[in-house]
C-alpha cells in the first residue's frame, strides 16, 4: 500500500509540472498597486491601408490587442467617432485579444479608435487611419488585370485571388499603398491565364530588386520546361551590385531574346518595369525609357500556356537556377495590348499626379521627351516627325517642330468660355511664317476657335491671334519678337468674353475687342506646332521653333496670373497705364486697342515730342472715351504739351456729368483746362467731390517760347498736385477728408471741354498733345520722371 501512495504522489508531481508547461510565467506585481496605463494595439487595420473590395458597402474586421500590469476594467471599440463595440468581461483581464466586425464601411477615409480603460480609470486610446476605395475600375486602355498587393493578392479586376506556393509574403511598405509584395525562398503566386492571352501583351509594375539570389524569374508564362517556344519569361541576373532584367519571349517556331536594361542594386530604389511584346517586337522599359527592343519572327504562341508564375521561375523555367525572386513587386498590371512609351509615361504620371500649380490650368505639356498632359493623363498624336530638343527652357527637353510635322491634342473638356495659354517659345523665322497653335472647325472661315501664328522676315516676327466669334471674328496683331536675340520669350494669350490680349515675358503687348465671345461649335481638336488641318492656307504650315512648358487655363488670366505664370521681373504695359494714346498717326488706345469716338476734325500735328506724331486740335473737335476700368478714387494722368493760346481758354482733359442747362456741373469729375492770354496759360484742375469743390490753381506756360512741356497731374486721398516737366508746382488742392465722386460721368473727352464742361466757354484746344497717359493710382514723382525720360 505504501509503494501505492508513493506512485500516486509521483504522478501527480508529474501532472502538475506538465501543465506548468507552455504558461508563460507570471510577473510579481505589487498587490494593489496600478503602475501604468494599459497599453493598447490594434493589429487590424494598420495605418494606412486602402481598402477597395468590389462592393460599394462592405464589412471589416477589427482586430486588437489590450495589456495592462493589474487588470484591464474596459474596452470601447469606435468608428469615426461613433462607438461600435464595448467589452467589459475577459477570460483574462491583463492580457484582452478581441475582434469587432462593422458592417456597412462605405467608401472615403475612416477612424477606427480603441480606448481601453483599467481599474483606477487609467486611460489609452490608439487610433488607426484607413481608407475604403471604391470598387477598381480600369484606369488605362487595355487594362486586364491589376493587383495592387495592399495585404492581399487579389485582381482588382476579377476579383479573383492569387494561388499561392510556398510562403511569400509582404514588404510591410510599398511604392503606393500600405504595402507590397515581398518574395521568398521557395515561394510564389500563381494566376490562371485563362483571360489575360492576347495576340499583344504587356505588364508593368514597380521593382525593388534584391541581389539575393543572383538570378531569379519574375514574371514566367509557359506550357512546359522542354522549351520556350510558349509564353514569355522575365527574370534577371547578375551580381550585388547590379542586376539586368531580361525578357525571352516564344514564337511557336522558336523564340526572342531581349537583354533588356541594368538596374542599380546599390542605388535601393524602386524602378518602373514595363515589358511590351507587340507581334514583331518586344520592348522593355525603365522608369518610362525604352532600354531595348528585340524583333519577333512571329507573334507570341500561348499553346499549352495555363497559368502566370509571380516571383519565380517556377516549374516551367526553374533551370539555370532561375527560382524564386526575393525583390519587392508593386502595383502590377497586364495590358491586352502593347504598349507605347507615352503609355508607360502615363501610368507612371498617375502614380506621381502632377498638381496643378496655378488657378485654373487645365492642360500641362513639359515636353520632358513626350507629348503628354499630366492633368489629362493623355497623349498627343503625331502627325509626321515633330520631334525634342535638349535646348529647353524648363526641364530636360522642349518641343521642336519639323517640316509637315506637328502633334494633335483632343479638345474635350478644354473648350470654356474663356481661354487662356501660355508657353516659352524660341522662334524659328524659316519658314517666314507658321501656325503655333490652333483650333477651328473647317477652313471656310475663321468664325470658330482661334489661331495664334507668327509671320514676318528673318529678323523679327510677328506673333498674332485671331478669335472665332461664330458670325464673326477678332483680330489681334500681338507684338513683335526679335528673332536675332535668339532667347527664349514667354508667351501667353488670354480669350475673356469682349478681348484678346497677348503678353511677352508677362507684359502686355496688345489686347483687341471682340463682339462675342469665343465660339468652340464643331472644334475638336488643338493643333500644337502649325497651322494644320483648318488653317494651312496663306502658309501657315510647321513652325520649326521650340515650345516648352505648355499650360492651358479655362479662365482669362488677369495681368498678375500672367506674371505669376511666367514667374520673372515683369515690366507693366505702358507703366501700368489704363490708357495710353502715343498718337502716332492713330488715336487709338494702345493698351486696349479701342478706337476713340471722333467729333469733328482733329488731325495730328506733323511733329512730335515722342515717337513719330502728335495729336492736334482742331476748332469744335476731340475725341472721347468710356471711363470704365480707367480711373480709381486715386489716379493720374500725363501727356506732353505745346500750348496755342488761340483760343485764350479750353479743355484739355475733362470728366464731367451732363450740364446743367447752361451750367457746369462740377460736383464729380475732374476737369484739366487752361486759361491766360497769348503769352502765358495757366493750367488748372478741378476736382469734384463728395466734400465739395477742390480747386488747384497749378501753374503757367510761357506760350511764347513755344517749347513742348510735360505735363503731370495727380489726385490722391489727401492732395491735388500738378507737375511741370517732372517737377512740382506750388499749388495744390486739399482733398482732405473728400473723396472724387464720379456719379452720373461716363466719358472722357481729350482736347476740349465739351459735351460737359463748356459753360466758361472751356472748348476745344488748338494745341498739340502727345504721349497720353492715364493711371488708375496715384504717381510718385519718380515714376513721373521715368515717364517723362522715356
Amino acid at each position: 500500500m505504501k509503494y501505492v501512495l508513493k506512485s500516486i504522489w509521483f504522478l501527480l508531481g508529474l501532472l502538475v509540472v506538465s501543465c506548468n508547461e507552455g504558461i508563460d510565467p507570471i510577473t510579481a506585481v505589487d498587490a494593489g498597486v496600478d503602475a501604468t496605463a494599459p497599453q493598447v494595439t490594434i493589429t487590424y487595420p494598420t495605418e494606412g491601408v486602402e481598402l477597395m473590395p468590389f462592393e460599394e458597402e462592405t464589412s471589416i474586421t477589427i482586430k486588437f490587442e489590450v495589456t495592462d500590469d493589474i487588470e484591464v476594467a474596459n474596452v470601447k471599440v469606435s468608428m469615426d467617432g461613433t462607438q461600435i463595440a464595448t467589452f467589459s468581461s475577459f477570460t483574462d483581464y491583463r492580457i484582452v485579444l478581441e475582434e469587432v466586425t462593422y458592417n456597412g464601411l462605405g467608401n472615403g477615409d475612416h477612424v477606427v479608435a480603441v480606448t481601453a480603460t483599467d481599474l483606477e480609470g487609467k486611460t489609452t486610446t490608439q487610433e488607426v487611419n484607413f481608407a475604403k476605395l471604391a470598387p477598381y475600375s480600369a484606369q488605362f486602355d487595355g487594362e486586364v488585370f491589376y493587383m495592387p498587393f495592399n495585404g492581399d493578392y487579389m485582381d482588382f479586376i476579377s476579383f479573383e485571388e492569387a494561388g499561392e506556393v510556398g510562403n511569400p509574403g509582404f514588404a510591410g511598405g510599398g511604392f503606393l499603398g500600405a504595402d507590397a509584395y515581398m518574395g521568398a525562398t521557395d515561394a510564389y503566386l500563381t494566376f490562371p491565364m485563362d483571360n489575360l492571352k492576347s495576340s499583344e501583351f504587356s505588364a508593368a509594375f514597380w521593382y525593388k530588386v534584391n541581389a539575393t539570389p543572383d538570378r531569379a524569374g519574375i514574371l514566367v508564362v509557359g506550357d512546359d520546361e522542354t522549351d520556350r517556344n510558349q509564353g514569355f519569361r522575365l527574370f534577371r541576373e547578375g551580381s550585388a551590385t547590379e542586376q539586368r532584367l531580361k525578357l525571352n519571349v516564344g514564337t511557336g517556331g522558336g523564340e526572342s531574346w531581349n537583354d533588356g536594361g541594368v538596374i542599380d542594386v546599390t542605388a535601393g530604389e524602386w524602378v518602373h518595369v514595363a515589358i511590351s511584346i507587340s507581334q514583331t517586337q518586344s520592348t522593355i522599359y525603365f522608369n518610362g525609357i525604352e532600354m531595348l527592343s528585340a524583333n519577333l519572327s512571329a507573334p507570341i504562341d500561348w499553346t499549352g500556356c495555363e497559368q502566370l508564375v509571380i516571383g519565380a521561375g517556377g516549374p516551367t523555367f526553374s533551370y539555370w537556377n532561375h527560382l524564386s525572386d526575393n525583390s519587392e513587386i508593386d502595383e502590377l498590371r497586364i495590358f491586352n495590348k502593347a504598349l507605347t512609351q507615352s503609355d508607360v509615361q502615363i501610368m507612371i504620371n498617375a502614380a506621381n499626379p502632377y498638381v496643378p500649380q496655378f488657378a485654373g490650368e487645365s492642360l500641362y505639356m513639359p515636353f520632358d521627351g513626350d507629348y503628354i498632359d499630366l492633368i489629362g493623363s493623355k497623349a498627343a498624336s503625331q502627325v509626321g516627325t515633330p520631334d525634342f530638343t535638349n535646348d529647353s527652357y524648363v526641364g530636360d527637353q522642349a518641343y521642336m517642330g519639323a517640316l509637315d510635322s506637328y502633334i494633335n491634342y483632343p479638345a474635350d473638356g478644354l473648350m470654356t468660355t474663356e481661354f487662356s495659354g501660355s508657353f516659352w517659345y524660341k522662334v524659328d523665322a524659316s519658314p517666314d511664317r507658321a501656325g503655333i497653335i490652333t483650333i477651328g472647325d473647317d477652313e471656310v472661315d475663321r468664325f470658330q476657335g482661334f489661331r495664334l501664328f507668327r509671320e514676318g522676315s528673318a529678323t523679327e516676327q510677328r506673333i498674332k491671334l485671331n478669335v472665332g466669334t461664330g458670325g464673326g471674328e477678332s483680330w489681334n496683331d500681338g507684338g513683335v519678337i526679335d528673332v536675332t536675340a535668339g532667347e527664349w520669350v514667354h508667351v501667353t494669350f488670354t480669350i475673356a468674353s469682349d478681348k484678346s490680349t497677348i503678353y511677352f515675358n508677362g507684359a502686355e503687348v496688345l489686347s483687341s475687342a471682340m463682339s462675342a465671345p469665343i465660339d468652340w461649335t464643331g472644334c475638336d481638336t488643338f493643333t500644337i506646332g502649325a497651322g494644320g488641318p483648318t488653317f494651312s492656307y496663306w502658309n501657315h504650315l510647321s513652325d520649326y521653333s521650340a515650345i516648352d512648358d505648355l499650360r492651358f487655363f479655362n479662365k482669362a488670366l488677369s495681368a498678375e496670373e500672367v506674371a505669376e505664370v511666367y514667374g520673372g521681373q515683369v515690366t507693366p504695359k505702358n507703366f501700368g497705364s489704363t490708357l495710353y494714346l502715343p498718337f502716332d498717326g492713330t488715336n487709338t488706345d494702345a493698351n486696349n486697342n479701342l478706337a476713340p469716338a471722333v467729333v469733328g476734325t482733329p488731325g495730328f500735328a506733323g511733329e512730335s515730342r515722342v515717337g513719330s506724331d502728335a495729336f492736334a486740335g482742331a476748332t469744335d473737335s476731340y475725341l472721347t472715351f468710356p471711363i470704365d476700368g480707367l480711373f480709381a478714387n486715386q489716379f493720374s494722368g500725363a501727356f506732353w504739351y505745346k500750348v496755342d493760346a488761340d483760343p485764350d481758354r479750353a479743355g484739355i482733359l475733362t470728366v464731367s456729368p451732363p450740364m446743367n442747362g447752361a451750367d457746369n456741373d462740377l460736383s464729380a469729375g475732374f476737369r484739366l483746362f487752361r486759361e491766360g492770354s497769348a503769352t502765358e496759360q495757366r493750367i488748372k484742375l478741378h476736382v469734384g467731390s463728395d466734400g465739395g469743390d477742390v480747386w488747384n490753381d497749378g501753374d503757367v506756360i510761357d506760350v511764347t517760347a513755344g517749347e513742348w512741356v510735360h505735363i503731370a497731374f495727380t489726385v490722391t486721398d489727401t492732395a491735388t498736385q500738378i507737375y511741370f516737366n517732372g517737377e512740382p508746382v506750388v499749388n495744390m488742392g486739399d482733398m482732405t477728408g473728400k473723396t472724387i465722386s464720379w456719379a452720373n460721368c461716363s466719358i472722357l473727352s481729350v482736347g476740349s471741354g465739351a459735351p460737359n464742361f463748356i459753360g466758361w466757354n472751356h472748348l476745344s484746344d488748338l494745341s498739340f498733345i502727345d504721349d497720353l497717359y492715364l493711371f488708375d493710382r496715384a504717381l510718385t514723382q519718380e515714376e513721373i520722371q521715368e515717364i517723362m525720360n522715356k
